[in-house]
């Protein structure tokens, strides 16, 4: 299976340093079965994933960029285009122009695990915004059909850009919102920003220091797109959101 997972941005938005990283944990990921490429949103959106802003405008023009990079993808014979990041950058867009190409999102992944589960999560978000970061993810939980199990929306609320100078401090953070989490009911930890985990953290570092089981976004996507690969199933089969006609 061919895999091509795109970092939500161009070429440069990312620190040279960061990107690199990003690059090397995303192709940790591959198999002997499964190959991961990475490739980059094409330019001109505006969208800065580290810029903290969570401009809705640009997320839109990256979500329509995104669309044609999964048409070049498809074209260049990928079996799967995984967008990098829990924004689902381009994972509706890209649905509506495929073919034959399976699309799977970062938080659609991670809360589907969770409601094959049947299990309350928690997410925790690099800031919360005024609420605005809250609602958008509750949103995709309503998508999926899986808002009810979804009992803890924590935010970090340091920018992301910050994590690698501000290490320490951003497991101190994580372990303050799982433990708020686990006061309102969560169980498990379901979507964690993917600058947090796996990029500074992996699920497992988080899970023993928190004490809550932490999902790893990039491992649900990657399952998720080798299952559907694997079953066959016809794309169109797909319904988001969950409770569309």
């Amino acid at each position: 299976m061919r895999i091509l997972a795109m970092l939500p941005a161009a070429p440069g938005v990312f620190p040279a340093a960061g990107e690199e990283k990003r690059i090397s944990i995303i192709r940790s990921y591959s198999t002997a079965a499964t190959q991961i490429d990475v490739g980059y949103l094409p330019p001109g959106s505006g969208f800065n994933p580290l810029g903290g802003g969570g401009d809705l405008v640009a997320l839109a023009r990256a979500g329509a960029l995104a669309a044609q990079r999964a048409l070049q993808a498809e074209s260049d014979g990928y079996d799967a285009f995984l967008p990098f990041g829990t924004v689902d950058c381009g994972v509706s867009e890209a649905r509506k122009v495929t073919k034959t190409m399976i699309v799977v999102g970062q938080a659609e992944s991670t809360m589907l695990f969770c409601g094959l589960l049947d299990r309350p999560f928690a997410t925790v978000s690099f800031q919360s915004h005024g609420g605005r970061d809250y609602e958008q993810m509750r949103q995709r939980g309503v998508n999926v059909g899986v808002e009810h199990l979804m009992v803890s929306n924590t935010a970090i609320e340091i920018p992301n850009a910050e994590y690698p100078a501000r290490r320490e401090e951003l497991m101190e953070r994580f372990i303050l919102c799982a433990r708020e989490a686990k006061g309102q009911g969560a169980e498990m930890i379901g979507v964690v920003g993917m600058s947090i985990c796996p990029v500074e953290y992996s699920a497992n570092e988080l899970t023993d220091a928190c004490g809550l089981p932490v999902l790893d976004a990039m491992a649900c996507q990657v399952g998720m797109a080798e299952w559907w690969h694997r079953v066959g199933l016809p794309l169109g089969l797909l319904r988001v959101p969950r409770a569309a006609a």
